[in-house]
């Protein structure tokens, strides 16, 4: 069974916080996720896979803010329950990420591993802004193949 959380974040302005809530779609061992986008503007996709790592997908066309990073890492802390998970990450579509995002993206304690996935040359971009930062405080990698991803994360599963 798969844990989701809901993250609900809203502000005004041309690139505002838009709200971001989980989607009700769950990832089974033979599934496979995809690299999906959220279904409507401004959702973000977060939740526990039932193969024990966690999923966060960005919501494309959107600019991801500090504040909107801060919502996703304290549910990402709740789904972890004081666990070291790995996480994968998908940006695919994602406008741009603020330096504040970065700053909490790469703050995150609750996490083993993050495996970045993108598929265009602007994805790979905007993962190398946010891997470009701080030290990561865990293994840290770009991808463009789910399966590749997937296969990496296996390595740090708790």
């Amino acid at each position: 069974m798969t844990r989701q959380e809901t993250v609900q974040h809203n502000s005004s302005g041309p690139h505002s916080d838009s709200s971001l809530r989980s989607m009700s779609k769950s990832a089974g061992p033979d599934s496979g996720i995809g690299i999906q986008n959220p279904s409507s503007p401004g959702e973000a996709l977060v939740n526990l896979a039932d193969e024990g790592h966690l999923v966060l997908v960005l919501p494309p066309n959107e600019v991801i803010t500090g504040s909107m990073a801060v919502a996703v890492a304290e549910k990402i802390d709740r789904l972890a329950a004081a666990h070291s998970l790995p996480l994968l990450l998908t940006l695919t579509g994602v406008e741009s990420i603020s330096r504040s995002a970065r700053d909490v993206f790469s703050a995150a304690r609750s996490l083993s591993a993050v495996a970045v996935i993108g598929v265009s040359p602007v994805d790979r971009v905007i993962a190398n802004f946010l891997l470009g930062g701080e030290v990561q405080p865990c293994p840290t990698k770009y991808f463009s193949q789910e399966d590749d991803a997937l296969t990496w994360l296996r390595r740090y599963d708790t």
